[in-house]
């Protein structure tokens, strides 16, 4: 038997939740909340960064050409249907015989095919709704179909593509911490290390801080897309969204 590599998190019986959230140690300590978000937020991030490497730019190209889009959409929408721990747990044994360990292949690859369905159905679906008048339009004033897909397509795809994008990041961030219990860190350890120590404290005070995260996030990705998404481009997107409705 292999033995998980992890440090069990220490809360004495007498010290309730809101002693527990305000302890410096806690936050600032060997393996404190800080260190361990941090873990959290380094694994989301690069599984974010090769999702949207990944689906974006493969769902422009495709819902462009309107090539092979039915093949590419089943393949990605896969993801959907084995859940995220089996997948894990089933890539930990093939980690372990290929000398990888624990983490964190098994869990990004999990998650990596959690957070690609949202990416990439988002950017298909909101490139082929891009009105057909406006790309005409640009046809006839010459423009070639690779500036028509970056400065028209995509420009006006880009506040739904961003919704994509949180929806993903959201799940990523929420479902990070089975990582824990498949021996990695992160926030998830509080939870694991709370229900095998029986302690409320810990327990809650993980899911607290792991809904925290995901908030969070939800608002980061919400304040980069008014930031980056032309004011003109979100009132489209409000719009199209009341006439037909929306998921996000």
């Amino acid at each position: 038997m292999i033995p998980l590599p992890f440090a069990q998190a220490a809360v004495p019986r007498g010290i309730g939740l809101a002693e527990w959230l305000v302890d410096v140690d806690t936050w600032l300590g060997r393996d404190g909340i800080l260190s361990s978000g941090l873990d959290t937020v380094t694994l989301c991030a690069a599984v974010m960064g090769t999702g949207m490497l990944i689906a974006v730019p493969s769902a422009a190209l495709l819902a462009h050409s309107r090539r092979g889009e039915l093949t590419a959409t089943a393949l990605v929408t896969l993801g959907r249907a084995v859940p995220t721990f089996a997948v894990a747990a089933l890539l930990v044994p093939v980690a372990l015989r290929r000398g990888w360990g624990f983490e964190p292949w098994p869990i990004f690859i999990a998650l990596l095919l959690l957070a690609l369905p949202p990416l990439y159905l988002n950017t298909y679906t909101a490139i082929r709704h891009v009105e057909g008048g406006v790309v005409d339009a640009a046809r006839a004033m010459g423009i070639g179909e690779r500036t028509l897909l970056l400065r028209v397509e995509l420009a006006l795809a880009l506040s739904v593509i961003f919704t994509g994008i949180r929806v993903a990041a959201v799940q990523v961030v929420a479902t990070e911490p089975i990582r824990a219990f498949l021996g990695g860190d992160g926030l998830g350890r509080y939870v694991r290390d709370g229900l095998g120590q029986n302690n409320d404290t810990l327990i809650i005070g993980g899911a607290l801080l792991i809904a925290a995260l995901a908030a969070t996030t939800s608002v980061a990705v919400s304040v980069v897309e008014r930031l980056v998404v032309p004011h003109g481009v979100r009132r489209l997107k409000q719009r199209t969204a009341a006439r037909r409705g929306s998921v996000g």
